[in-house]
């Protein structure tokens, strides 16, 4: 569900290099072994890592984003983008849109794309084949076309997008998403393979599955791995959970669970909101289980009326009308502790779901009444999906590490290591059972998805070649362009260097994907709900 994102990407290497790329997704390979097509990457002075920086930009909007730096097309045109996992669609926002020529609040902040300054731009289908609504009110209609996609020094050629010749958005400006989701929910009839679809078809990771670690709110970096897993980012068990059937379709195409129990822990002070919850697609049925959809394309978690209630009158700092107090509570050391499928506990500190508010536009802070800065409760109640769930955004994710795999229809999910400097990548054999052989004994005995997957789109064949420039290497508030910055950081935008491919032979091995990620401040008021997340070459929380 889009709201709002920014991303970056890593490729690291050992004797199987780990390419660290947008996501995966269902198994296209044949006995768990990958396809030899277009194997690899060309071969590059430092085998070992690539590496593009991820930024945050709080100046877009309201409640937080993770964004990534792409370039598409000949010659490449710089595009940002909203990292998804509740969304599939690539799109971007056309020069020639309304919305791109304005100078409202939501206009087109990031980027645009011109297609006739691109040669190897090609229409698919026209406007409107392209029509995606998504949770917080924003449309995006256009054609759909395909170009070369370079994402850090990795060229994709006739990768399929959307291209927004009419836009709207509802919180805050305009910006292009990158959807990492199943390609049964991108916004066509004639499903195609995207981002994660074209890694698996292009041979550049074996399995579709991407790692994300978010990290905590002030964290300068954090990452989302392609392909693998970093056991360097999590804590405990890693324990692997069936993802819960859409209520609607019966498919298992969205990363729905359900929060089986909540508690607080204020002041010292331990509170059970409720427990007990069914587990499984029980929980659709359970009055004391939340279903929701893990969506870092969100930013806040939308509980029910009641259980919102209940949860806001044990901060009796938060005022329950509005969701804002004085941001100093942020470091009081309380917390809620939600548990997942029955199995897994996490507990969340409320420096990650009790979140800076700015002014849109100047994004200079809001101040409260007594002069400190205000902070937004990220906990909000729900207005109703409809859907048979509700969202659960980066508030809670934050305190994750959660492997989102496509393939098997499942999640991996664990405490986060926050903070943590060190890596230990494994790559993800495709296949059943992937996770657990990556990682060994540390997780526990797979589950088998007992629904059906749903199924992806057909396969096809892409050329893969490398930039002779990467994209996204700025660093530090470098890398976050001017607008999507907050009141007081400065430098330069640092905008990172355009990609054009160069055709060569590539190298069998390059398994596993990642992108790193910078943290950045501000969320919205309780009634706007965040934004989205989307993946590229720079990520933005």
């Amino acid at each position: 569900m889009k709201y709002s994102l920014a991303a970056g990407l890593l490729f690291a290497g050992s004797a199987c290099a780990v390419l660290e790329l947008p996501v995966a997704k269902r198994d296209k390979h044949t006995d768990g072994k990958t396809r030899d097509v277009a194997r690899g990457l060309f071969p590059r002075a430092d085998p070992g890592t690539l590496e593009t920086t991820i930024f945050s930009g709080v100046g877009y909007v309201s409640g937080g984003s993770y964004y990534l730096n792409i370039s598409v097309g000949t010659p490449p045109q710089q595009q940002t983008v909203l990292l998804d996992t509740g969304s599939s669609d690539l799109y971007l926002d056309a020069s020639s849109a309304p919305a791109c020529s304005s100078n409202g609040p939501h206009r087109c902040e990031a980027s645009t794309f011109d297609p006739s300054s691109s040669s190897t731009y090609q229409q698919i289908e026209p406007s409107p084949a392209f029509n995606a609504s998504y949770g917080d009110g924003s449309y995006a209609i256009g054609p759909y076309g395909s170009d070369v996609v370079c994402i850090n020094d990795l060229c994709i050629d006739n990768v399929q997008f959307g291209l927004a010749t009419e836009v709207n958005s509802t919180v805050g400006p305009a910006i292009g998403l990158m959807g990492v989701g199943a390609t049964d929910i991108e916004a066509t009839r004639s499903y195609y393979p995207n981002i994660p679809e074209v890694l698996v078809d292009a041979g550049i990771i074996n399995s579709r599955l991407y790692s994300l670690y978010l990290n905590d709110y002030d964290a300068v970096t954090g990452s989302i791995l392609f392909g693998g897993i970093d056991t360097d980012k999590y804590t405990g068990k890693l324990t692997t959970i069936d993802t819960l059937p859409d209520p609607v379709t019966g498919y298992v195409d969205q990363f729905i669970t359900a929060i089986t129990a909540l508690s607080t822990n204020v002041g010292g002070q331990k509170s059970t909101i409720f427990s007990g919850g069914a587990a499984g697609a029980a929980a659709f049925k359970s009055p004391t289980s939340l279903p929701v959809l893990l969506d870092s394309g969100s930013s806040a978690w939308s509980v029910p009326n009641s259980v919102y209630k209940a949860v806001v009158s044990e901060f009796t700092y938060i005022d329950a009308n509005t969701g804002i107090a004085p941001c100093s509570y942020a470091y009081s050391g309380d917390s809620v502790t939600i548990t997942i499928n029955g199995q897994i506990d996490i507990d969340v500190d409320i420096s990650n779901f009790f979140l800076p508010i700015y002014q849109p536009g100047t994004s200079t802070p809001v101040t409260y009444n007594n002069g400190e800065q205000a902070c937004n409760f990220e906990i909000i109640p729900s207005g109703g999906t409809g859907e048979g769930f509700d969202t659960m955004g980066d508030a809670m994710i934050r305190a994750m590490y959660v492997v989102y795999d496509l393939d098997q229809g499942q999640m991996s999910i664990a405490q986060a290591n926050l903070n943590s400097t060190s890596s230990n990548i494994k790559e993800v054999p495709a296949g059943p059972g992937g996770v657990a052989k990556a990682i060994g004994g540390n997780s526990n005995s797979v589950p088998t998805q007992s629904y059906s997957v749903a199924p992806d789109a057909t396969s096809t064949t892409f050329s893969v070649s490398t930039a002779k420039s990467t994209i996204g290497t700025a660093t530090g508030i470098a890398a976050v362009p001017t607008a999507a910055r907050v009141s007081g950081e400065g430098g330069s935008s640092g905008a990172a260097g355009g990609s054009s491919p160069s055709s060569s032979s590539h190298h069998s091995g390059a398994e596993a994907l990642k992108m790193s990620q910078t943290g950045w401040s501000g969320m919205g008021a309780v009634a706007a709900v965040a934004l989205g997340t989307v993946l590229g070459a720079a990520l933005m929380l």
